[in-house]
């Protein structure tokens, strides 16, 4: 006899989860506006969390036992949040208190421990903006040591701004319109928009101050072979160039079909083979194309189900400017590294001719 496995209850959405609870408080009146509340409610009787009588005025809902035990269930979760961003929150106050640099628990047996508590400070609004938590290895194999404490967050620092995307475009920037004229990432049907994406981000940035090249007029820096950056836009801020690359997405590894016939004059016979030949999508992306570490941030930006590439440009300015802001960031403080041991070389010749003289 098959013995049934157990049903784990889905996961409700925030609006489920209000309803069911409004559902247990005896459907008081006016709490929702519309009907959407009772679209949910229908959801939630399909699943046997509660039980709908009448219609129009006489609706009604009573909560089932299996809802009650689901609530509770949402109940302990809520309530095991609410703990577990008390327990952020004191550990904030004790890494304030201690001067922003806290002796703590470290290695593989706490890594899980330490990344939910970052997690859960950086949800906090006790964070300083700005700031983000940071733990660290300070000992060594012997003696292992941890620490937290603050590391610059540059993405409090910048926020999103519009970037106007034109209807249509009169004379294009001139990067946009050597995209226009020798692209071959993007197909001929697709490329007028594709090249007025490109203008309208070559222009916003042109407008902010930044310099706006293509990426072959820059040397790369992580080579020793003299070669040139790749991709489509090159956008420099101070002294930060980010070379971005736009192209189009194929459907299915770039197949309409798996594979297609082939004719083999050896044998003088068809075979089938894989279809490589690019079929149009219309999917455009924009890719950040340098090798940075963005620490988890996104690098591809693309046309999708619930967003359009169009929507996501200012994303990628901001993400510029946070690139920006990292790399004058660690510039300055490479600098304050060598003046702190150009001193202290200074400092030992020093002691070193006092002990020649008195010696």
């Amino acid at each position: 006899m098959d013995i049934p496995l157990p049903q784990h209850p889905k996961p409700l959405s925030v609006l489920h989860s209000k309803v069911l609870k409004w559902v247990n408080d005896g459907c008081p009146g006016s709490t929702f506006e519309g009907y959407s509340h009772r679209i949910a409610a229908r959801a939630l009787a399909d699943d046997r969390y509660i039980t709908i009588t009448g219609k129009g005025p006489t609706w009604t809902a009573k909560i089932t036992q299996q809802g009650v035990e689901l609530l509770k269930s949402i109940n302990d979760s809520d309530a095991n949040n609410h703990t577990r961003q008390s327990e952020a929150e004191l550990f904030i106050e004790r890494l304030i208190a201690a001067g922003g640099v806290l002796e703590v628990d470290g290695g593989y047996q706490h890594a899980a421990a330490n990344d939910a508590l970052i997690r859960d400070v950086m949800k906090s609004a006790l964070r300083p903006k700005g700031y983000k938590l940071e733990i660290t290895s300070v000992g060594s194999w012997q003696r292992p040591k941890y620490e937290a404490r603050w590391a610059r967050h540059f993405p409090d620092d910048v926020d999103e701004r519009p970037v106007p995307i034109p209807d249509s475009v009169g004379k294009h920037h001139p990067v946009a319109k050597v995209f226009r004229d020798c692209t071959s990432g993007v197909s001929k049907e697709h490329v007028a928009r594709a090249a007025r994406l490109l203008h309208a981000l070559a222009t916003e940035s042109t407008g902010r101050g930044y310099e706006v090249t293509l990426p072959s007029s820059h040397k790369r820096t992580d080579t020793r072979r003299p070669t040139t950056l790749d991709g489509d836009i090159a956008i420099t801020i101070g002294t930060t160039t980010v070379p971005l690359s736009m192209r189009e997405l194929p459907p299915n590894g770039g197949a309409a079909r798996p594979y297609i016939p082939k004719y083999n004059p050896r044998n003088q016979s068809w075979t089938l083979v894989n279809n490589t030949d690019f079929v149009s999508t219309g999917r455009l992306q924009l890719d950040l194309t340098q090798k940075y570490s963005t620490n988890g941030r996104q690098e591809r930006f693309r046309d999708g189900k619930r967003q359009q590439l169009d929507a996501a440009l200012p994303g990628i300015l901001r993400e510029i400017e946070i690139q920006h802001l990292e790399n004058e960031w660690k510039r300055e403080q490479a600098r304050l590294k060598e003046e702190e041991t150009q001193r202290r070389w200074e400092a030992a010749m020093k002691r070193a001719r006092i002990q020649i003289l008195v010696g």
